[in-house]
């Protein structure tokens, strides 16, 4: 079977507005633990489908607005993020809840900033064949610490 671009990008749209519907579906039932198989599987279809695509699919212009983009959008973020959480620091003496969005806005702006600093050095010294074993790895551990996370906070 192959592909064009075309019918790829449709399939991943599809796959999208698929995984949300089912993904907000979850959540309004409370079914929690259907979002990460749910995830999984999207991943696994689309990885299966961009393997059968014959057509180019990005080149390094893409590769050089995409960065400029991602760092625009961190930096866009955190300056959101930060002058949110000032805000909502002051007002929390009038409603204790605004302090611990407060409190979530600032620490994930910190995570965000030290993982796009983490990121940058990793696309910085990693060889590029090394490069989809560490991704790889890291992704599975990522999952693995948001199951463990999510089975010990909802089994309470």
């Amino acid at each position: 079977m192959q592909l064009s671009a075309k019918q790829y990008q449709t399939i991943k749209l599809v796959t999208v507005i698929v995984l949300a519907v089912a993904f907000s579906q979850a959540f309004v039932f409370k079914n929690f633990f259907l979002a990460g198989p749910l995830l999984l599987v999207g991943s696994i279809l689309l990885i299966y489908f961009r393997k059968h695509v014959k057509d180019i699919m990005i080149d390094e212009r893409d590769y050089a607005i995409a960065g400029k983009a991602s760092a625009f959008a961190i930096q866009v973020y955190c300056w959101l993020a930060v002058l949110s959480m000032f805000l909502l620091y002051s007002l929390s003496d009038k409603n204790p809840h605004f302090y611990i969005v407060a409190s979530t806005l600032a620490f994930s702006t910190a995570t965000l900033m030290l993982l796009s600093v983490a990121v940058f050095w990793y696309y910085n010294r990693v060889k590029l064949a090394d490069r989809k074993f560490v991704f790889s790895a890291l992704i599975l551990l990522l999952f693995l610490v948001l199951a463990i996370i999510s089975i010990m906070s909802f089994s309470k």
